[in-house]
């Protein structure tokens, strides 16, 4: 059965319509100011922010372009193809939008620190600039992702799949099934924290730029935050959770069609580690490989977390979605 995407106007809206007006008004602006620039242009600056390159408006702005057009290409087909699910969406939805303010304000920020100078050596760092640029990505990224919209309730219809493995849990009791698990080693993590920290503060001081510490900093937090979940099973159904809380996803009793054991590799299926979506639409917390809990979701939606004792928690989810099937079901509004 083929189940409609949801929320297909945001898709069009957000991954595709924003990106294209901000592209647009970008180049719209660097068009205008083209004549204030000095012939040749500054095409690149050295780590102490002085010009060590030029040429002309063309080895400048082509490269940008061309960045700018494939992004905006291969985002808008994820964001109208892809986001069964809210996590993808919101991910595919905030990349679309981030990454055109990001290449956008680049373009920007090399163009307008040469405007009405007198040569293209006496051209300003653009390194301001672009930590605005940066800041600006990753705000209105996380607005768009936010405004990607939620996964509608949905609830599991029928009986519970037929040889799905059930917990042997008596009528009106309730147990809680609860797994951590670490793709590196805590140690392992924060070492890789520290180094990137020490080197990012180290570009910083050496180069007498921002740019290595703004961006260093948001992907370390990333780094902890996907390296570590905790997953549990309880009546509510199955939730996990990253490093700090976040990202949080949660799939209701009342809309598992089934919970299995299946076996992945991160790789050939997903691609790499971390929280992962692939081409047929399933979302995975894949932090390592081997066994994992396999959820089949009502709506054609299917969610995989690498956990140790998963047939544990797969039996037990399913118990709670046998029982959650003769009750009403919530709206999930958790997935965020």
């Amino acid at each position: 059965m083929t189940y409609p995407l949801p929320h297909r106007r945001r898709a069009w809206l957000l991954g595709v319509l924003v990106p294209v007006l901000v592209t647009a008004a970008a180049w719209l602006v660097v068009v205008r100011l083209l004549p204030r620039l000095p012939d040749p242009v500054a095409v690149h600056w050295g780590p102490t922010g002085a010009v060590d390159r030029t040429g002309s408006a063309a080895e400048l702005l082509v490269p940008m372009a061309v960045i700018s057009g494939l992004s905006l290409l291969v985002m808008a087909a994820f964001s109208v193809l892809a986001g069964r699910q809210a996590i993808t969406r919101r991910l595919t939805l905030g990349l679309a939008v981030g990454l055109s303010v990001l290449f956008a304000g680049m373009t920007l920020a090399s163009v307008v620190a040469q405007v009405d100078v007198t040569s293209a050596t006496a051209a300003t760092s653009p390194d301001g600039w672009l930590v605005v640029s940066i800041l600006a990505a990753v705000l209105l990224g996380a607005v768009a992702g936010a405004a990607a919209g939620a996964d509608p309730a949905l609830a599991a219809t029928g009986a519970l799949a037929d040889g799905a493995p059930t917990a042997d849990l008596p009528e009106g009791q309730r147990a809680v099934w609860v797994r951590g698990v670490s793709g590196l080693g805590t140690t392992v993590t924060w070492v890789v924290v520290a180094v990137g920290a020490v080197g990012g503060v180290a570009l910083w001081l050496l180069g007498d730029t921002l740019v290595p510490l703004v961006v260093a900093v948001p992907l370390l937090v990333l780094v902890l935050t996907m390296t570590t979940w905790q997953v549990q099973v309880d009546a509510r159904g199955l939730t996990a959770r990253g490093t700090f809380g976040w990202p949080r996803l949660h799939v209701p009793a009342g809309e598992v069609e089934r919970a299995d054991v299946t076996t992945v590799r991160p790789f050939p299926e997903f691609g790499g580690w971390g929280l992962r979506t692939n081409v047929a639409g399933t979302v995975g917390v894949v932090i390592r490989s081997g066994e994992a809990v396999a959820v089949e979701r009502s709506g054609g939606r299917r969610l995989v977390v690498t956990v140790d004792d998963a047939a544990s928690g797969a039996a037990l989810l399913n118990t709670y979605a046998a029982r959650a099937r003769r009750q009403t079901p919530a709206r999930d509004t958790t997935t965020d």
